[in-house]
Formats: C-alpha cells, sequence, structure tokens
C-alpha cells in the first residue's frame, strides 16, 4: 500500500507545511545544547535522505540551521492537533541523539508544550528507540 497522494492544490500545500514543520522540528531540536553538531547535521540530512531529499530541501534545511530556536512556532502550528504534535516531538527525536541534560530538558519541555501525555511521550520515545 503506498502513500496517497495529495488530490488539490491545497492538499499538497498542508502536506508541503507539515514536512517543513517536521524539518523544523528536527533542527530545533539539534539546537537543544546550544549548537548543532556536524554528527547531528548528518543525522538529520541522513533522514531527509532516507526520505528522498532534493536540492530545495537541503536548502531549507540549511536556512534552518541557521536561524534561531523558535519553539513557539512548531507550539502553535501544533495546537489543537495532537497528530501534529506527536509528529513533530517523534521527529525531534530522529533528529538527535539524546545525549546531553539540555538536550533532555528541552525534549521534556517541548512534550509539554505540545501537551502530549506522558504515556504518548513513553509510547513515542519507545518507538523512536530512546531509553
Amino acid at each position: 500500500m503506498g502513500l496517497k497522494q495529495p488530490s488539490t492544490a491545497a492538499e499538497k500545500e498542508q502536506l508541503e507545511g507539515q514536512a517543513g514543520l517536521v524539518i523544523k522540528a528536527m533542527v530545533n531540536a539539534a539546537k537543544a545544547d546550544g549548537q548543532i553538531g556536524q554528527d547531528e547535521v548528518q543525522r538529520i540530512l541522513g533522514k531527509l535522505g532516507d526520505a528522498g531529499l532534493d536540492q530545495k530541501t537541503r536548502d531549507f534545511v540549511q536556512s534552518e540551521m541557521n536561524k534561531p530556536m523558535n519553539t513557539e512556532e512548531l507550539v502553535a502550528a501544533a495546537k489543537g492537533n495532537p497528530q501534529l504534535a506527536a509528529q513533530l516531538y517523534a521527529a525531534s527525536l530522529l533528529g538527535i541523539e539524546v545525549d546531553t541534560p539540555g538536550e533532555r530538558a528541552y525534549l521534556e519541555d517541548f512534550a509539554k508544550r505540545l501537551g502530549i501525555p506522558p504515556q504518548a511521550v513513553t509510547n513515542l520515545e519507545n518507538t523512536m528507540g530512546l531509553q
């Protein structure tokens, strides 16, 4: 079974917007400890490459890496949309290897601000391989 292709321009725009938010969540998480390490850059680009990263997306990622963190934008975008909130949290887990107190604190705060219940956070972290 393949992915459903967007049938209207509005659906395509919505999917592109959500994809942009997912990328922003990955990059934002990578900034959580105050710097984006080369391993984090490679991790993000690798995950996106697996999904068919094109040059436009690569440029978007580079642009986002040069911007300051913007957790507010992500939280606002997911307000009232638990599915998007879970996707953004999962993307954050994909974007980093949680190996610093700053990253752990960021994830805890991000999940809380997204309104993800603790059991759902645990489920997402288990699914994504974070222990």
